[in-house]
């Protein structure tokens, strides 16, 4: 198929716009409908499609019907971290929480809860209380308080985030921070039991990130990852499934049979894989609008087309919405400064809340990997 002829999107305007329209001039795929929503292109393979949102975005009735319409998972961005929940050691704060899990629910779409556990991201008074002695403990009564006001209202969950970083230069590869260092790697055994005994009806998932490319940090992360996965199971930690956040970048290309090896024997070890944060970096991509968002919308197209045969991923979602959002411009390392300083473009949608080619280049892969 010939993705130069895959023509933009092309919005309905009005106090209720739906995204959801679209030119195409894919005449050889009948069945190929590219005004139908982008979960409806989920259905033939049992996928269901998701986004990430905050609930700011999410009270624009515009915004809100982008996600409605198209997308039958949500994921809180922020509201489920332990920075928004736990303003200190003894309190909790369920106000974002509680009306980002009311949302999906009155729109009959299942909620992944992103996350119990991370090494980072963590406010400040954790460092001045936990300590060796009560660390576990704080763990411990975190999830289960966190997973058992949301028991059956929250379809999976993210127990620990992003636990391997393979340039911080421990052997085994682990994410240096507050969990690994008072409790050491068995933090991730806690969290797992903990989060299996809160709430046992939710898939419990480890998020992980950096192994999508065709880098030798990537390469490495994927060995050192498998390995650790591989003793999880072997004693019998209850993890189900891994997620696999994928942060791309166009600078760098897709991995090959390297990363099709290592999602196979993901799945070999009896776990789900599934697909938790995708969006594309364009730092490096120079150029026109028009080039750049070409560039990201091959990406998108070309990384769903390899990963969700390979997964046979009943989860996939995606972390940037649309561009007036997007987390990239906040950050100032290399990784993410451009050089020209324009914003970033890795939604979606534009900044006007208009569909972009991405939005054309998910629905059409989604559509042929899923058919």
């Amino acid at each position: 198929m010939d993705r130069r002829k895959f023509l933009s999107f092309s919005a309905i305007t009005g106090a209720n716009a739906v995204f959801i329209q679209a030119l195409s001039s894919l005449a050889q795929v009948k069945e190929f409908s590219p005004d139908a929503p982008l979960k409806s292109f989920g259905i033939p393979c049992g996928a269901h499609i998701g986004i990430q949102a905050e609930r700011p975005w999410l009270q624009q009735q515009a915004f809100a019907k982008f996600v409605t319409t198209n997308f039958n998972i949500l994921t809180a961005g922020n509201e489920l971290k332990w920075a928004r929940l736990r303003p200190n050691a003894e309190t909790y704060n369920f106000t974002d929480a509680d009306w980002m899990v009311n949302f999906a629910r009155q729109h009959h779409i299942i909620f992944h809860g992103h996350n119990l556990c991370w090494n980072t991201g963590n406010p400040g008074w954790m460092s001045n209380v936990l300590n060796k002695a009560n660390a576990r403990q704080f763990l411990i009564d975190h999830i289960t308080k966190v997973m058992g006001r949301y028991a059956g209202q929250v379809d999976s969950w993210d127990v620990v985030n992003e636990p391997f970083a393979v340039w911080m230069g421990r052997p085994d590869g682990l994410y240096k921070g507050l969990w690994l260092d008072l409790l050491g790697p068995e933090y991730i055994d806690i969290a797992f039991h903990s989060a299996a005994q809160a709430d046992p009806k939710a898939l419990r998932v480890l998020n992980i990130h950096h192994v999508e490319q065709d880098t030798p940090a990537d390469e490495k992360t994927r060995q050192q990852t498998l390995s650790f996965i591989q003793q999880l199971v072997k004693r019998s930690v209850p993890i189900q499934a891994v997620g696999i956040e994928s942060h791309l970048d166009t600078s760098n290309p897709i991995a090959g049979a390297s990363y099709d090896r290592f999602i196979k024997s993901v799945r070999d070890l009896g776990l789900e894989v599934m697909f938790t944060e995708i969006d594309v970096n364009d730092t490096r991509e120079l150029g026109t609008v028009q080039k750049r968002d070409r560039a990201i919308a091959d990406y998108y197209f070309n990384y769903l087309m390899r990963v969700i045969p390979v997964s046979g991923a009943k989860r996939i979602i995606f972390w940037t919405p649309w561009d007036k959002v997007n987390w990239m411009d906040y950050l100032h390392t290399s990784q993410y400064s451009r050089t020209d300083g324009v914003r970033h473009r890795p939604g979606l949608l534009d900044e006007n809340m208009q569909p972009k080619i991405s939005y054309s280049a998910v629905a059409e892969a989604l559509h042929n990997a899923c058919r």
